[in-house]
């Protein structure tokens, strides 16, 4: 991470809002000076205030590369730079964003790509709790909210985090965060923009194909309805794993009518914390279900009344002597299985992929994965092997 701090917060939000995409231009400017100088930046400005602080401002992001090839493809996908702004405002006040380039951007050679804000939200230290406002990162899962491409031992996201919990998915509110002191206990709870499942008139945005990715929320508008609640309670019972409860209620039309619930229960475990005899094998458990209203008009389009789907993942990792010697005490490598299982309303999807990984430092990953779908009533294609590489800067 460079470390660079600025004064006056007016004169940086003015900077935001105006010159966007130049702002955006300098912080990639900015990364591709440190890494072709190999130095480090960094500077303090005092602050105009009273207190005589000093404003934090923390760049960094992360990338990847990936390579699908089977039998029918054999696709480079340069699919994620991430810039990420960290910001102390003051004490109490906290900054922080994520702005992903996939493909290369809109403006690309095949115009296939995109650029969104992943997150952005000031959080506000109230005493024991947080108030979050902004473009919120939306608590549904644990994948939702630890998405990065170099946490994953696995290239792929698991398809309860396409499908169902639309990953990445991000919608405009407010709300809290909140954490016992012993760190035991979690609460997140927000007021969010609700998903646009659409309507009869301009078509529906939810389908037994892609779930209800094609109706993740506006970060603009809600329509002419109520606000969305998700909420999420985390509890840590030992070091190293923790179990989540995530929930969303609200409605998915543009009347307002139809109701959308979501329902997710998540496991990370760090298996050493049962038994000595399982350290360095990790579990990752999530499962969704989605009940969705429909009236005679969505019924007719084949929206379907519910989704669901799960995954299971078991990773070992090992830390051979050989690595630590080639890259520093840091290295390590891994094997993953994962098992996954999806129900859209129009017959059953099995994926299973088995991967293994190279870390050379714990922010940066190589990723070799084997992948094998199975649709219900259908030939078992082909595998797909996949290739990718991902780190932090």
């Amino acid at each position: 991470m460079v470390e660079v701090e600025q004064g006056k917060a007016g004169e940086i939000m003015l900077h935001h809002m105006r010159h966007r995409v130049r702002f955006i231009g300098t912080i990639l400017l900015l990364l591709i000076v440190q890494n072709a100088c190999g130095t480090a930046v960094s500077g303090q400005i005092s602050d105009t205030g009273e207190n005589g602080a000093f404003r934090d401002i923390r760049l960094g992001g992360y990338v990847d590369l990936e390579l699908f090839a089977s039998s029918q493809r054999f696709d480079f996908k340069n699919h994620r730079l991430v810039p990420m702004i960290d910001a102390t405002v003051s004490r109490a006040v906290h900054f922080s964003c994520e702005i992903e380039f996939e493909y290369g951007g809109p403006q690309s050679a095949a115009g296939d790509g995109e650029v969104k804000v992943e997150f952005a939200h000031l959080d506000i230290d109230m005493g024991g709790w947080q108030l979050r406002s902004g473009a919120i990162l939306v608590p549904l899962g644990s994948t939702n909210l630890h998405h990065d491409s170099p946490l994953r031992e696995l290239t792929q996201r698991p398809l309860v985090a396409r499908s169902v919990i639309p990953s990445t998915l991000t919608s405009a509110g407010v709300g809290s965060l909140w954490q016992s002191s012993d760190g035991d206990h979690s609460i997140e709870a927000y007021l969010l923009n609700g998903f646009n499942g659409g309507d009869a008139i301009n078509g529906y945005n939810i389908d037994s194909s892609k779930g209800l990715r094609s109706a993740r929320p506006s970060l603009k508008v809600n329509g002419d309805r109520s606000a969305s609640f998700c909420g999420r309670w985390g509890w840590t019972p030992s070091l190293g794993t923790e179990l989540g409860f995530s929930t969303w209620v609200g409605s998915w039309d543009e009347e307002g009518e139809l109701d959308l619930g979501i329902s997710v229960i998540d496991l990370t475990s760090d298996l050493a914390s049962l038994s000595e005899s399982l350290a360095n094998i990790e579990l990752e458990v999530e499962v969704a279900q989605a009940t969705i209203d429909v009236d005679a008009a969505a019924l007719a389009a084949a929206v379907p009344e519910q989704l669901s789907a799960s995954s299971f993942q078991l990773t070992r990792r090992f830390f051979p002597t050989s690595l630590e010697d080639r890259f520093g005490p840091e290295a390590s490598c891994g094997c993953t299985i994962r098992w996954e299982l999806q129900d859209l309303g129009a017959g059953e999807k099995t994926r299973t992929t088995i991967g293994f990984h190279l870390r050379p430092s714990d922010e940066t990953i190589l990723k070799f994965d084997y992948e094998q779908e199975q649709l219900e009533g259908q030939p078992d294609p082909d595998g797909t092997l996949i290739l990718s590489a991902a780190t932090y800067f």
